[in-house]
């Protein structure tokens, strides 16, 4: 069994609505290198919390500016590595996929559906590839 790693809850949320966002306004001025900019930050921070500098700083801006306490939240250690991987490879794919000039249609829909799944995460705490992971979790435990 993995082990549980401890988030700050409002970090999370953080990143991903800034991604969310970033993905959104790469859709609407149709600009792929903000999708590729997008998948980057979450491939990094798969591999490693403390690379995602966005996460960092801003629970660095809210321990140290705002004197806020840490509002933790546990998670299964592979949980997060599969969501955001799962993510970084649907962004990049969408970036491929415009970049070749192949499927352009279809890589911008990818594009902003995983947008807007990234927001709804960020706002709603709703993330469809959390429960994805727990649904092959229990298939492959069986």
């Amino acid at each position: 069994m993995n082990q549980c790693q401890i988030y700050d809850n409002s970090s999370l949320n953080f990143f991903r609505a800034t991604c969310g966002f970033m993905a959104l306004i790469a859709y609407l001025i149709q600009n792929e290198w903000l999708v590729l900019l997008t998948g980057l930050l979450f491939l990094v921070g798969m591999f490693s919390m403390k690379l995602n500098f966005i996460y960092q700083f801003h629970r660095l801006f809210l321990e140290k500016a705002m004197k806020q306490k840490f509002v933790a939240i546990q998670k299964d250690s592979g949980e997060l590595k599969f969501v955001y991987g799962f993510t970084a490879t649907c962004f990049l794919i969408s970036f491929f996929l415009i970049y070749f000039d192949k499927f352009v249609n279809i890589a911008w829909g990818l594009e902003l559906l995983v947008a807007f799944l990234t927001l709804l995460a960020s706002f709603a705490n709703l993330c469809l590839a959390s429960l994805m992971y727990v649904v092959f979790k229990k298939m492959l435990v069986k």
